[in-house]
């Protein structure tokens, strides 16, 4: 196997595992998908010494404030994933046109989500919850275009430098 097509393998995995990850997390039922909420919220609060010194109902008053950000967050940042890598895979085919082509596809893998958690108990299906999901998967794009950019950058300042 060739370095490209190593390349290419490694990052369909990578995009694949990302989307099954989305979809293991989008059907867990809402006390499940609540709780792993819950305990991620717990421990990041729970490194903030003033946490650990507040009574446990105003803990519990505190993580149930912050639960719907902290859940739209979470959209976000694994789009924001998704995105990052999908647009790598997308360049080893096209270079042109690939902003569009990623944001497309995870914009549609998005719309195939929330469906899939409508018929979730205790789920629900939202169209802001897609463009949280787009707006994740945009940035996460951008991010890896401007990984390439920089890449490219110091390939050549290396190649010459021989």
């Amino acid at each position: 196997m060739n370095k490209r097509t190593f390349l290419r393998t490694l990052l369909w995995i990578t995009v694949l595992a990302s989307a099954a990850l989305i979809f293991w997390f989008s059907a867990q039922d809402a006390t499940v998908s609540n709780d792993t909420s819950g305990t991620f919220v717990r421990f990041i609060f729970g490194l903030f010494p003033s946490f650990r010194h507040m009574l446990p109902a105003a803990q519990d008053e505190l993580i149930e404030s912050v639960m719907f950000v902290a859940r739209k967050c979470a959209h976000f940042c694994i789009y924001a994933f998704l995105g990052f890598w999908l647009m790598h895979l997308v360049r080893q085919y096209r270079k042109e046109r690939s902003l569009f082509i990623t944001v497309a596809l995870s914009m549609a893998y998005a719309v195939t989500d929330e469906i899939h958690q409508y018929f979730v108990p205790g789920r629900s299906c939202h169209p802001r919850d897609v463009c949280i999901d787009t707006l994740g998967a945009l940035t996460g794009t951008l991010v890896a275009l401007l990984f390439a950019f920089i890449w490219q950058k110091l390939r050549k300042l290396w190649d010459g430098a021989k």
